[in-house]
């Protein structure tokens, strides 16, 4: 986690943490991000959280797996470097708005977003794009 508490808001790590306390709370995926309250129109948001996730890679295989565990669609969706929207319909899969990164960091980072955004506003953002 960050080492200089001050340059980071109070809500970038208990942001970062929710994959991983989705496993062991009870509190639903809404009300992890409802208490973390990020900041979903901070310009840095993405930068910031890579900054996390680059010092703790364990969060990052958190968040994927946390991804591949969904089972609600539509819904953001973290596969590797890749960052979409996934939908079923007529009981078939469908992607769109999807964007690769070069790194899982980086797509990691955008899902978190994505994610953010979907779970407390409803509302589907471009991975990266608020």
């Amino acid at each position: 986690m960050p080492t200089d508490r001050m340059r980071f808001p109070s809500w970038l790590e208990p942001l970062c943490r929710i994959a991983l306390d989705f496993r062991t709370e009870e509190l639903s995926i809404g009300g992890l991000f409802q208490r973390a309250a990020p900041d979903l129109t901070d310009p840095e948001f993405v930068e910031l959280v890579a900054q996390v996730l680059n010092q703790a890679p364990e969060l990052v295989v958190a968040w994927q797996q946390y991804s591949r565990d969904k089972r609600a669609t539509p819904s953001p969706y973290l596969d590797g470097t890749e960052v979409g929207f996934v939908e079923v319909v007529s009981e078939r899969f469908q992607t769109r708005n999807v964007c690769r990164f070069e790194s899982a960091v980086d797509a990691c980072s955008a899902f978190i977003l994505c994610e953010a955004v979907w779970v407390l506003e409803r509302r589907e953002v471009l991975a990266g794009a608020p």
